[in-house]
C-alpha cells in the first residue's frame, strides 16, 4: 500500500465507513450559514444508503455523517457500480429491504458491486424560515485530492422518524435568486422567506433524496466497501 493508501486508511478507519454516489445538482455560489456558529444533531450522526428511483445503479450510495467538533459534521459516500460478475442479484433498491437483500448477497466477494467514486464535505446546519438546512462543502475527491470550494450544495432536511431523511436541494440557479448579490447574507434572506415555496428546490414534487438509517445487521457489507477504498493505488 502506498502512502496515499495508508492516508485515507486512516481516515477511513477514522469514519467506520466512508461513503458518497456522484451526481449532486443545483450548486450554491455561496455557503449558507456559518459553520462556526452552527450544532451538530445528533439525530443525523450515521451510515445511511440512498433509496433509487430508476434501474439498479442509478445514483445508488451511501452515505457517512460523521461529527468533526460539536458544530459540523464530515459527510462522505461513495457510489456503486457493477463489478466483474454481471449475474446480479434481481434487486429493489427502492426499498430498504432491497438493500438488505443486498448485503446478504454477499456482493463484494461474489462481485456483483463495486465503487465507482468516494466524496468527502464538511456540513453544517443552518435554520431559516421555519426549516433545517444543511450545507454541504466539497473537501476531498479521491482521485483528485484536497478541493478548493468553489460551490457548495444546500438542503432542505425533513426527518422522517429516526431512521428516515428527505433531502431537497435548493436550486442555486432558481429564479428566486435573480438580481441577488453573491453573498451568504443575501441568499439566506432569499431562503428564508422562501422556505416553503416549491420554486426554491430543484425538484418542485418532492425529495431528491431519500436515506435511510443502515442497521447494526447490515454494516459488514458498508465495512468490506471500505475496504475497496483503502486498497486503490
Amino acid at each position: 500500500m502506498n502512502s496515499k493508501s495508508r492516508s485515507l486508511s486512516g481516515a477511513a478507519l477514522t469514519l467506520v465507513v466512508i461513503p458518497i454516489f456522484a451526481g449532486l445538482l443545483a450548486c450554491m455560489p455561496v455557503p449558507i450559514g456559518d459553520p462556526e456558529r452552527s450544532r451538530i444533531d445528533p439525530e443525523l450522526t450515521g451510515v445511511w444508503v440512498t433509496l433509487t428511483s430508476n434501474e439498479f445503479f442509478s445514483e445508488a450510495g451511501f452515505y457517512v455523517f460523521e461529527p468533526y467538533d460539536k458544530r459540523t459534521w464530515l459527510v462522505a459516500g461513495m457510489g456503486l457500480v457493477e463489478g466483474d460478475n454481471q449475474d446480479l442479484p434481481d434487486l429493489d433498491l427502492t426499498t430498504y429491504d432491497g438493500w438488505v437483500e443486498l448485503a446478504a448477497a454477499d456482493p463484494v466477494n461474489k462481485g456483483y458491486v463495486s465503487i465507482e467514486s468516494m466524496v468527502v464535505y464538511k456540513a453544517w446546519l443552518k435554520k431559516l424560515g421555519g426549516e433545517v438546512f444543511m450545507t454541504w462543502e466539497p473537501k476531498l475527491f479521491l482521485d483528485e485530492g484536497i478541493a478548493e470550494p468553489e460551490v457548495w450544495f444546500t438542503y432542505r432536511v425533513i426527518k422522517k422518524g429516526h431512521d428516515r431523511i428527505e433531502m431537497h436541494y435548493v436550486d442555486g440557479e432558481s429564479d428566486l435568486f435573480d438580481d441577488v448579490d453573491e453573498t451568504r447574507r443575501a441568499y439566506e434572506r432569499v431562503i428564508s422567506r422562501n422556505a416553503d415555496n416549491p420554486e426554491l428546490y430543484a425538484d418542485e414534487d418532492g425529495a431528491d433524496v431519500v436515506l435511510v438509517r443502515v442497521q447494526d445487521a447490515e454494516l459488514e457489507l458498508f465495512e468490506e466497501l471500505l475496504n475497496i477504498v483503502v486498497s486503490w493505488d
